[in-house]
């Protein structure tokens, strides 16, 4: 317990720095801004160019680690959008933002960081597997429920085509996808990871987890509790409880994969509903409030959830 105690205390410290910061004004909006472009355009990406250039495809890409994962979300994601539909008397728009709350994880803030403090580069390769897939699948599909429901009620809502072009260019210009892909070609290449190289991308992807985790901070200033809170308590105990349970029965009993990868994965099924869902929510003016509050409190209630699971993996995983 006490070693991760020791991996998790200082990533919560972190991001309670960052808070503090915000809450005192000390980092304005254009500052965060800038650090979390700097995070998600520069560093993750050359963390995972680095990780993919000098891994092994062949190898390291399971499809069923993949698969089962993306299996339960989208499982998850039916059942919260019918208990929406029939409980809460929402439209599909509405059911759509509820259920991605209840799938979509906070990964790359969050989870990246506390991945790579409790299993360093071993980690990498399952984290990397599982990063790639969430937005294309869960951000797109919410999207495309959301634009069919204001199509259908006449209110603005984008055509099949235009919706299907637009999340292709955001998928492929996303810098996660386009780092992924650029150290996949170079391993490919057979070319040498040259000193030169391998030092500027560990020096970048070093930058990764403090200032990951600093920005998550910062930003958790902007949510507060509102809304239906009971609706919000369900959708917490759905993507912090029941989505890793079923992804820890399944990784650990009926695929094959290392042990320490299926941990990974129970690790990121039990990460807070991330920041992509209050935008979202925002962005369409549906279920804002309750994905605030779905998000602060996910998060909260990952600091004990997530220490728990880490100490328990650090434990009893193989050295």
């Amino acid at each position: 317990m006490f070693i991760s105690l020791e991996i998790v205390l200082p990533v919560f410290a972190i991001i309670l720095l960052g808070y503090m910061a915000g809450k005192r004004l000390w980092v304005s909006s254009s500052a965060l801004k800038g650090v979390s472009f700097f995070v998600y355009y520069m560093a993750i990406p050359a963390l995972l160019f680095r990780t993919m250039a000098q891994g092994n495809l062949s190898s390291d890409i399971d499809f069923s680690l993949i698969g089962t994962f993306y299996s339960v979300s989208l499982s998850i994601f039916i059942i919260s959008a019918v208990l929406g539909r029939l409980f809460y008397g929402h439209g599909l728009k509405e059911a759509a933002v509820m259920a991605m709350g209840a799938t979509y994880g906070n990964l790359l803030l969050l989870g990246f960081p506390l991945v790579y403090s409790a299993f360093g580069d071993e980690g990498m390769v399952p984290l990397t597997m599982l990063i790639a897939f969430q937005a294309p699948i869960l951000m797109a599909l919410t999207s495309m429920l959301t634009e069919y429901d204001l199509s259908r009620e006449g209110d603005g809502g984008k055509g099949a085509k235009t919706i299907l072009l637009s999340l292709a260019k955001a998928i492929w210009s996303n810098p996660i996808i386009l780092g992924l892909i650029a150290g996949g070609i170079y391993q490919l290449s057979d070319f040498e990871f040259v000193s030169v190289l391998d030092r500027f991308t560990a020096l970048l992807g070093g930058a990764v987890v403090p200032c990951a985790l600093f920005s998550l901070g910062v930003s958790l200033t902007e949510f507060k509790l509102a809304g239906d809170l009971r609706q919000s308590f369900l959708i917490v105990i759905l993507k912090t409880i029941i989505y890793p349970c079923v992804v820890a029965i399944l990784v650990f009993n009926v695929i094959d994969v290392p042990p320490m990868w299926a941990a990974v994965a129970v690790i990121l099924a039990a990460q807070p509903t991330g920041v992509n869902v209050f935008i979202l929510a925002q962005q369409y003016g549906v279920f804002t409030a309750r994905a605030a509050s779905v998000v602060l409190s996910s998060t909260i209630l990952s600091v004990v959830t997530v220490t728990l699971l880490i100490a328990y993996y650090v434990n009893v995983l193989p050295k």
